[in-house]
């Protein structure tokens, strides 16, 4: 992980400023969740890690760079307990620079000289922003469904741990059947991940977060276990004035306590732990050793995380 945290440092070493500066505030304070997903990969196949530190550096910029896209289209002050980007620069100027690190993303991967790996890359880009843009055109203003949110995380989180997972496996060279289940790994862990991090939004204070309890529910997004309570309230509630429109301080409050306190943050759990199990599962087809239990650790550590 330090080959590839100077990787991100040295990408970014010529860029003038202020660029510069609020490209590497953005890549700072990360999980790193992706990059070792990446580099474990390469590891369990005992193959020459040099490409993987320029992989695991690639895949975490795209990931800061539709973090700064993210915050702009959904108005978010707050991002790890410090201002997003667009509330401190002209809104032009934050696109621009989420662009730029999707270009030097883009840069590291062709550079690896390996085309099926950039057809990946590509693929997983497409399909990140057509999920953006439908969550915004077709599914934002209704309460949606549960399709709709599966399909909705599928696109904008797991898409990138399962293209991640599949280039490493490329870069590995595995087996068909083997990057195959290196895709499904990356596919269970994401929308593991993506489940409790809608979970935490509700659970955690703003200390834990970087920003305000319920923010996707201040935004009128439907989450998963906004979904489990929905199907188990009866008539009106807080939570139904909310995804209507009415979010003072008070009925924002309300209708957080009023989830917590239903069953629905422990039904959203126990689909999570199913993804992980699923992903878990997939690690069958690849060799067993250190390298492959860490996977599985992880995708267990995804549910059980506190932040």
């Amino acid at each position: 992980m330090g080959r590839v945290e100077h990787l991100l440092r040295e990408a970014l070493a010529d860029v003038e400023e202020p660029l510069g500066a609020a490209l590497r505030r953005v890549l700072e304070d990360g999980k790193r969740l992706r990059p070792a997903l990446v580099l474990l990969t390469g590891l369990t196949f005992a193959a020459p890690l040099d490409p993987f530190y320029s992989l695991a550096a690639a895949v975490d910029m795209l990931h800061a760079a539709t973090l700064i896209h993210d915050d702009l289209v959904d108005g978010s002050p707050l991002r790890r307990g410090q201002r997003t980007l667009h509330t401190a620069w002209p809104w032009e100027a934050s696109v621009l620079a989420g662009d730029y690190l999707l270009a030097q993303a883009t840069s590291l991967v062709a550079d690896l000289g390996q085309a099926r790996v950039l057809g990946v890359y590509g693929a997983v880009l497409r399909t990140m922003c057509a999920g953006e843009i439908r969550e915004m055109l077709v599914i934002q203003g209704r309460h949606g469904s549960r399709e709709d949110y599966y399909s909705n995380i599928e696109a904008k989180t797991a898409a990138l741990f399962a293209g991640s997972m599949e280039m490493a496996g490329l870069l590995a060279g595995a087996e068909e059947g083997q990057v195959a289940a290196l895709r499904r790994f990356g596919r269970g862990f994401g929308m593991a991940f993506q489940i409790v991090d809608d979970v935490l939004d509700l659970t955690g204070d703003e200390a834990q977060l970087g920003k305000p309890a319920g923010s996707d529910l201040r935004q009128g997004l439907v989450t998963l276990p906004v979904l489990c309570y929905l199907e188990r309230a009866e008539g009106e509630t807080l939570v139904n004035g909310v995804l209507a429109g009415e979010r003072d301080e008070e009925q924002m409050r309300g209708a957080i306590e009023a989830i917590r306190a239903s069953g629905a943050i422990g039904a959203a759990l126990e689909e999570a732990r199913a993804y992980a199990r699923q992903s878990q599962a997939a690690l069958a087809a690849l060799p067993d050793n250190a390298a492959r239990r860490t996977l599985g650790a992880l995708a267990g550590y995804v549910v059980e995380r506190e932040r």
